[in-house]
């Protein structure tokens, strides 16, 4: 049993509307329906020069620490509504160059339960030339991820697991067998109804089998060939899901490929993505 769930939300201080907050509130308020859990709402935001406009002032210290106090009055009017419902936040601003890396630590350091952050959309040139925060967080953080669209209303009907077909490797077996408990578990406290996808290259899988290895009516599961990030964006138009839900596991001989299918799929798909690390 979890006593205490600590649900991270990152804010974003050069947009106006903060979905990722939204969507952090309603699961909280999800868990506080729930006998056995309890949850924190931690509303985080980095700031720097770069990022918001700095107080005027000649001593460059002073106009950090007023800029400081500005967005922290911020985030505390942001939260008033949330507090005034029962809710237990906390909020935290923190001044730091390197705000992708910053938010990182941050949330292993708060203990968190779950990130959950706005989706930023990009072209696969820039995810290649320029660091962003969303591959950061699903290459380093050591929690699920939930990435948000903005604009879009907290609804969880229908959500899709995507599965390694056919894995060849221990390590991708284990990760299928965990992600599919977490999924199963997840869409059964939600009351959404799962679906699951894969990709193949080579031999196409038996449906009815997939079926099998995931619990699921053979009505419920799809296959395609092709690139995995592909497959997965086509399944979820198709179906219409509200979730997405894939795993983050690395190759025990190349760090660097962890999550690359999850890295992929986010500026494919039009919904919210939910990132699950597993163990390998």
């Amino acid at each position: 049993m979890v006593d205490k769930n600590k649900i991270f939300v990152v804010l974003d201080p050069t947009c106006m509307e903060q979905a990722a907050l939204e969507w952090g509130e309603q699961i909280v308020r999800q868990f506080s329906t729930r006998q056995d859990a309890d949850a924190v709402l931690h509303v985080y935001c980095c700031i720097n020069e770069g990022s918001v406009a700095m107080v005027a002032s000649n001593d460059s210290a002073h106009s950090q620490a007023e800029t400081e106090k500005r967005v922290k009055n911020w985030v505390e009017r942001l939260v008033t509504a949330t507090r005034a419902d029962g809710l237990t936040v906390e909020t935290e601003v923190e001044w730091h160059h390197d705000w992708r890396k910053s938010l990182v630590v941050a949330a292993e350091r708060a203990g968190s339960t779950l990130v959950v952050k706005n989706m930023n959309q990009h072209t696969r040139f820039i995810r290649m030339v320029r660091e962003t925060s969303d591959w950061t967080l699903i290459r380093e953080c050591a929690c699920p991820i939930l990435l948000v669209k903005s604009g879009r209303p907290y609804k969880i009907e229908k959500v899709l697991v995507a599965v390694k077909h056919s894995p060849d490797e221990d390590i991708y077996e284990k990760a299928n067998d965990d992600l599919l408990d977490a999924a199963r578990q997840l869409s059964s406290d939600l009351g959404a109804k799962l679906y699951a996808v894969t990709g193949y290259t080579t031999s196409y899988p038996d449906r009815q089998r997939f079926a099998d290895r995931c619990g699921l009516e053979r009505s419920q599961v799809s296959a395609g060939m092709g690139n995995p990030e592909k497959v997965i964006a086509e399944a979820a138009e198709r179906i219409g899901i509200d979730l997405l839900i894939i795993a983050r596991v690395a190759r025990p001989d190349s760090p660097k490929e962890l999550g690359s299918t999850a890295k992929k799929v986010i500026d494919e798909i039009d919904t919210e993505v939910l990132i699950l690390p597993v163990e390998s």
